[in-house]
């Protein structure tokens, strides 16, 4: 413990080792009465009974020799509470051994302190009875005095306990996961605090940010979540999906789980996976394979773009959060294992085989840092705990034993990145996490000799660098004070600057930049994730609502392009827009290619997407369900495996046809679908606005894998945008499998098909839940997992039957309205595929209460295949609301309606007397 007299110019050491008998140099805690004397504990940090207690009553000029401590014989790290008015009471937390071996108390102004009667004693069974840290002592450990009532005290490890009759006994306030009928907090505190004037309020620090009570004398005080709007997480890693404007991140988060992000600015996060998050992998050449790791060599993998994630490898060895990179060339995970080895997940795609090489030039260090060379094929940087910094060629191979080559860099510390520039092997940046030692290094010689460029920056962490990807004499590092940078690289002269704008001068702990835009994020230890396109030049991009359309049902293009000042869009069907984010619907189907242009041609940008027909109900085998005619009505799309093919298999289990020459099958000529397989089949859409009982119907037969591999079917009435399952329990003649289970490629409680059917079984499902939607469409979604497979599925005579509904005559666009003068409204609308419209009654209303009135009928265009634009002025003088809604009529006497829209009224000008 040092102490200043001048503002902090100067301090002078007053407590610690040689001083006062203390038997260590860590000064766990300092607490002050209102009468200005000192508490003080001193230890060193993880050695049994180091800990001692001192007394200071002039303002820490000198220290007491340690206070007296009974009941407890071993002790080092103590948490102090004491109650500012009261001197005489003092309590203290006690570990010892990352343990909580007790709470002592003295009730003489300090003078001894001794063990108290009762030890709080958590609900979880998986916490011990005899420590409510559960080992993390050195880590979770709070206290706090009511600052009116010394005999109220809050005390926290994992979870949180009061004592009202000065720790006699204890009660248990709230868990970790809100189990035993206990409120929730998050898990380790670190901290808590009384409001210093209204003791009914106390707050909570821990890892999941600050909680609090209001009621905290309450017979069970009530814990809120306070976190809106206070980003506090600490993320060790992260990695940026490789389509150019696409806002698509994880993260891995210290006791907060990992995260995808799927949008840019302030917003909530999808939680993927559990626990500690740690490293996350995107594959940069197939984004659909993308991972998470929880604490040492746990991984989880996602093989749906990150929609789901699943247990690959369950492995404890390694680092606690674990250094790792990815080649996504050779698709293989390389990581930190035992001393002097590293680890090798030579299938993390598809399958969990992982295996150790020991590398001599490691001399028998822990891998601290992991680069694979963006230049020469399986050539894999290693940095270790001791300073060492090596190359392994060919560390995809398997070989138990490895030579490596050292690259001998003069520094020694905790190896925390190592930089490749791409295309230039010989050029290398290594990044040093220790206090005391020179923090960044320079190769341009491939490792033979190294510059120190640490120049100006402050003797701190570094724990990330990266040249700047548009010019490698420039670098970043992320450091313990947030992102400095270079503009030039000039040895023991490079001058570092803090490039915090918009940022925090924070923790930062990795900085990744994706090739195609140069976008860049950082992931930093205490206030969440930032992105910054400082690198970016103007790139298009654009992503769509589903690239699987269907007529008349608009499509939703979202602009992701960086630093675009202008925009315009082809349609592939002769229309465009300029609009930033535009919405499509294409009147007929077919495939089509969108293309994004700008700034004037500066970057262009491309998007296929396939348009389904809309067809009317009943849709019959004759219409197309036999999948002999209108054979575009249905579309097979694969996202890895095998996919749905249109013809007539051999292969037993999945042979023949109920009618004509054709199924759907999986792979018509596979013996057996592989693992992993995720395929769909898209039906066209269908018009069920009348209202009545639909049903689904349609013949399969197929050999999966038995409670684990299948199909289901799912159904959309927004265009695809989102899916629901047809059904999520088993029932006759539809799902056979009630799937309760976890690992299986579907979801927990979400039944499927999976039972084996030898010959062609009838599959039928009737419901409601379609009436009265325009646009309803399915698909049959096909998932297998990563071992067993079988014959697979083949697929006939889908039909979909229920109330007549022909195919919509109109798709409606745009209906908007605008008071244009006092007694002028002018409504505008656009339609598209007009089939057998007559025309459009206007109805409108002034008021809620009044009676609907048609004021005007508009004649139909007549044109089938292309966009329509209307117009109407209505005119009236109407000081309040007005109402308006189309009343689309067909040639056959039937109609539908549009939505209504509300122009506001007409208001008077008031006279400026009354």
């Amino acid at each position: 413990m040092f102490r200043s007299v001048n503002g902090g110019n100067s301090f002078v050491k007053v407590l610690g080792t040689g001083t006062s008998a203390a038997n260590g140099n860590n000064s766990f805690d300092i607490e002050i009465t209102a009468w200005g004397t000192l508490y003080a504990s001193m230890g060193t940090a993880l050695t049994s009974n180091s800990g001692t207690i001192h007394k200071s009553f002039d303002m820490g000029t000198t220290w007491g020799t340690p206070i007296s401590i009974t009941g407890v014989t071993n002790k080092c790290r103590m948490e102090l509470a004491l109650a500012p008015n009261d001197s005489t009471t003092i309590y203290a937390l006690v570990e010892n051994a990352q343990t909580i071996v007790g709470i002592i108390k003295s009730t003489n102004s300090g003078a001894s302190f001794a063990k108290t009667v009762g030890y709080p004693v958590d609900s979880d069974t998986g916490i011990p009875s005899t420590d409510f840290s559960r080992g993390q002592a050195w880590y979770d450990l709070s206290i706090c005095v009511n600052p009116k009532n010394t005999q109220e005290v809050y005390v926290g490890g994992i979870d949180i306990f009061r004592t009202i009759n000065g720790g006699t006994t204890w009660q248990q306030i709230a868990h970790w996961y809100a189990g035993f009928s206990l409120q929730y907090i998050h898990a380790d505190q670190h901290i808590a605090i009384y409001h210093p004037t209204d003791t009914n309020i106390a707050y909570f620090g821990n890892d999941g940010g600050v909680f609090r009570t209001a009621n905290a004398g309450a017979a069970m005080p009530t814990i809120a979540d306070k976190g809106t709007n206070y980003n506090t997480i600490q993320f060790y890693g992260c990695d940026i999906h490789p389509t150019a404007g696409v806002n698509h991140f994880l993260a891995g988060a210290q006791d907060n789980d990992s995260h995808r992000y799927t949008a840019a600015g302030i917003n909530a996060t999808t939680q993927v996976t559990g626990g500690d998050g740690a490293l996350c992998h995107i594959d940069q050449n197939q984004p659909q394979f993308q991972f998470t790791s929880y604490v040492y060599n746990n991984y989880y993998r996602s093989t749906d773009g990150g929609s789901s994630f699943a247990s690959a490898v369950s492995n404890n060895t390694g680092r606690f959060i674990n250094p790792t990179d990815y080649d996504d060339s050779l698709n293989i995970l390389y990581g930190a294992t035992s001393a002097g080895s590293y680890l090798r997940w030579s299938n993390p795609q598809t399958g969990n085989t992982t295996a150790n090489s020991q590398v001599t030039a490691f001399n028998s260090g822990t891998v601290s840092a992991v680069k694979v060379s963006p230049n020469i094929r399986g050539r894999v940087y290693f940095g270790t705990t001791s300073g060492r910094v090596t190359y392994v060629d060919s560390a995809h191979t398997a070989a138990t034993t490895k030579a490596g080559v050292s690259l001998g860099i003069p520094s020694s510390g905790n190896v925390s990145c190592i930089e490749v520039e791409k295309g230039n092997e010989n050029h290398l940046l290594v990044s040093y996490s220790n206090y005391g030692v020179t923090n960044i290094w320079e190769s341009t010689n491939g490792g033979t000799t190294w510059t120190n460029i640490e120049g100006n920056l402050p003797d701190m962490p570094v724990r990330w660098v990266i040249f700047n990807p548009n010019n490698p004499n420039q670098a970043l590092v992320a450091t313990e004070l947030g992102v400095w940078s270079t503009d030039f690289i000039n040895g023991s002269s490079t001058n570092w600057q803090p490039s915090n704008a918009g940022l925090a001068n924070v923790r930062c702990d990795m900085i990744k930049v994706r090739d195609s835009d140069k976008m860049m994020i950082v992931a930093t230890h205490g206030r969440g994730l930032y992105s910054s396109d400082a690198f970016s030049l103007p790139t298009a991009s654009f992503n769509v609502s589903s690239t699987i359309a269907y007529e008349g049902v608009p499509v939703l293009l979202t602009n992701g392009s960086t630093l675009a000042t202008s925009n315009f869009w082809n349609f592939g069907d002769g229309t465009n827009s300029s609009a930033t984010n535009p919405t499509k619907t294409y009147v007929s189907a077919g495939n089509y290619t969108i293309t994004l242009v700008i700034n004037g041609g500066a970057s262009i940008a491309t998007r296929n997407i396939t348009v389904l027909p809309a067809r009317g109900v009943p849709y019959t085998l004759s219409n197309g369900g036999n999948f002999e005619v209108n054979t575009s009505d249905f579309l097979p799309v694969s996202s890895g495996g095998t996919p749905f093919e249109r013809g007539n298999s051999s292969v037993t289990g999945k042979n023949g046809v109920i009618s004509g020459s054709n199924a759907w099958v999986t792979e018509l000529t596979a013996t057996n679908y592989t693992n992993n397989t995720t395929s769909y089949l898209y039906t066209p859409s269908f018009n069920c606005t009348a209202a009545g009982t639909y049903k689904v119907r349609f013949y399969s037969k197929n050999i999966f894998e038995l409670t684990y591999d299948g199909y289901l079917l799912e159904y959309t009435t927004n265009g695809g945008v989102t899916w629901t399952p047809l059904s999520t329990v088993t029932s006759t003649n539809w799902y056979d499998y009630a799937n309760t289970s976890t690992g299986r490629p579907f979801t927990q409680n979400q039944a499927y098909f999976n039972a084996t059917n030898s010959a062609y079984a009838l599959k039928s499902f009737s419901t409601t839940v379609f009436q009265g939607n325009g646009s309803v469409a399915f698909r049959f979604v096909f998932l297998s997992n990563a071992t067993t497979t079988a014959a697979g599925l083949a697929i006939d005579d889908f039909e979909l039957l229920g109330p007549a509904n022909n195919p919509l005559p109109l798709s409606l666009l745009t209906f908007e309205g605008k008071r244009t003068a006092k007694n002028n409204v002018t409504l505008n609308w656009i339609t598209a595929a007009e089939e057998n419209v007559s025309g459009f009654s206007i109805e409108r209303k002034f008021n809620w209460e009044e009676n609907v009135e048609t004021i005007h009928f508009t004649k139909s265009n007549g044109k089938s295949g292309q966009q329509s634009n209307y117009a109407f002025d209505d005119l009236n003088e109407y000081r309040y609301n007005s109402y308006y809604r189309l009343k689309i009529l067909d040639n056959d006497g039937s109609y539908k309606y549009s939505k209504i829209i509300t122009v506001s009224g007409y208001e008077k000008p008031t006279s400026s007397f009354i």
